[in-house]
């Protein structure tokens, strides 16, 4: 096929899906002119919904550009990236400088009011997925804390292209919100409009001392409630919390507190309007907590993360008190849970092992993490290192009823890997896992890939990319790429990936950290390149 067919075909279904649309909002007539987005009684509920329909269909896959956010001397983590139905992307961070964007600093409901360089602010901006300029930024006030974990300001998309954000604050809380701010570390949840003014924003509290700083996550299910997920701290032994967050109904079922400092999960339901609904624990008789969260089909929940002991009514945890990743698998209508599957190795002697990210594809769910010691039937098996912790990074994938497909690792019998969750992808048009992440410290390739390695890669923490088949989890190739040009000492600008999306058939996006290592000063990008030019 010629590539001027190609062309006039793809138009002529462009041009179809506009007329379809066009002819669909005709006939909408019987809808409440509301003009309310949020509402789904309203003739703008449905024509964003067109709009957005339309969108997808003229995506390009020779688009290029990039957005850098940070002056470079002063920290920034970048935390979550959200593809829009519209073709836009939304990102979280945590700055310590007031952001210039579009020649203005200040955010377009709140700004950086903190000390520079030593006060970090989570920041929330869209960037158009066409001309990669920044069209909104604004600020959520004084970060929890400085963590590194990519998942601390979570994202979500309401059915209506609105945004939702969930993380955690401190310090003065900003007016306006439904719940005001009761203490000095609380949760804070917002909803955007896709021009980036706030639709409403809450704070929820719990005592301090209760829950985990940094282990949190959320979804948005069908009925527009947004599910949000943490980890919980007992406060003595034998001593359930029977409160939860405070500004909520008591817990339908109530943390078991078994011990002092017993970590087990919370989880919340609040409605499209922001208005708690019900609570309840997830319960265990050791510690374990939540990393990562997605929303499956069916009205289900699939949650990442790593228990030390068994979930309650569920056995089958392989090493008891020894970290393995575990996915449990919820119903988000009735809040109960349904399964729940252990990851890990049975021997005692590994003590490494959590689901920290997760992507949905067309027929299952594949997640990603770190383990120690071989589990399941891999396709590629456990490296065993004998020294340290005896780190694997680990691969998976569940059916889209939460039952384990296969699992491989990643790993060296020479060196550990570091302890950084990989970017990954999955690209529906090939049907392929990509995978972007930071070699080994000593610089060294992975064990038992040499037939599907190449690359001219050298020195350490080189920039890797993996790519796995998704039906059968076959590693199909694995390029090393120079990162950092100076070894002794180790120094330089290195390039964390963050998280990596497919923004049109196989053209990637990539949100990366750049710092100057070994310092910690660095800045945040945001970058697209054709295909063509992707290891």
């Amino acid at each position: 096929m010629s590539i001027f067919k190609f062309n006039q075909e793809a138009l002529t279904i462009k041009t179809s899906v506009l007329i379809f649309i066009l002819s669909l909002t005709s006939l909408n007539n019987c809808k409440l002119d509301l003009n309310n987005p949020s509402d789904s009684n309203s003739k703008s509920y449905f024509e964003t919904a067109a709009m957005n329909a339309y969108l997808r269909t003229i995506c390009s896959p020779f688009v290029r550009g990039n957005v850098r956010i940070g002056s470079g001397n002063y920290l920034v983590l970048p935390q979550s990236l959200l593809s829009l139905k519209n073709g836009n992307y939304i990102i979280t961070a945590s700055v310590s400088e007031p952001i210039l964007w579009s020649g203005r600093s200040d955010g377009i409901n709140h700004s950086y009011t903190g000390v520079i360089g030593t006060d970090p602010f989570i920041v929330i901006f869209q960037v158009n997925g066409r001309t990669f300029e920044i069209d909104w930024l604004d600020y959520l006030g004084p970060a929890a804390t400085t963590t590194a974990n990519s998942f601390f300001s979570s994202l979500s998309e309401f059915s209506n292209g609105e945004i939702g954000i969930f993380t955690q604050v401190t310090g003065t809380e900003q007016p306006g919100a439904i719940s005001g701010k009761l203490n000095s570390d609380s949760f804070m949840v917002a909803r955007y409009s896709p021009s980036g003014s706030r639709v409403w924003f809450t704070y929820l509290d719990m005592s301090i001392g209760t829950f985990n700083i940094d282990k949190i996550a959320h979804i948005v299910d069908s009925k527009e409630q947004m599910h949000l997920f943490y980890t919980s701290i007992g406060t003595a032994a034998n001593t359930p919390n029977t409160v939860g967050i405070t500004e909520f109904p008591a817990p339908t079922i109530a943390s078991n507190g078994v011990f002092a400092g017993q970590k087990e999960i919370g989880w919340a339901i609040l409605n499209g309007n922001g208005n708690p609904q019900r609570q309840r624990f997830l319960r265990g008789v050791s510690d374990f907590e939540v990393i990562s969260a997605i929303y499956t089909k069916n009205d289900t929940i699939l949650l990442g993360g790593s228990a030390l002991n068994q979930i309650e009514n569920f056995s089958g945890h392989p090493a008891i008190n020894q970290p393995r990743g575990f996915s449990a698998f919820l119903s988000s209508n009735t809040q109960d849970v349904i399964k729940i599957n252990y990851l890990g190795s049975s021997d005692p002697t590994f003590t490494v092992g959590k689901l920290e990210a997760m992507k949905l594809g067309y027929d299952g769910i594949y997640g990603t993490g770190v383990a120690a010691g071989s589990y399941g039937f891999p396709i590629h098996d456990y490296q065993f290192y004998p020294a340290g912790n005896f780190r694997n990074y680990s691969f998976v994938k569940f059916d889209l009823n939460g039952n384990l497909l296969w699992n491989q690792f990643l790993g060296s019998s020479t060196t550990n890997v570091i302890d950084l969750v990989p970017a990954f992808s999955y690209i529906s048009y090939f049907d392929e896992i990509r995978v972007k992440l930071l070699g080994t410290e000593a610089g060294t390739r992975m064990t038992g890939l040499d037939s599907i390695s190449y690359g001219s890669g050298i020195n350490p923490y080189q920039d890797v990319t993996l790519r796995i088949n998704g039906r059968v989890g076959r590693y199909e190739s694995i390029r090393y790429e120079t990162n950092i040009l100076v070894t002794n000492p180790v120094s330089g600008l290195v390039g964390l990936n963050v998280d990596i999306q497919d923004a049109c058939n196989g053209r990637m996006v990539s949100l990366k950290r750049f710092l100057y290592f070994p310092a910690t000063n660095g800045y945040l990008e945001f970058s697209t390149k054709p295909p063509m030019e992707e290891p």
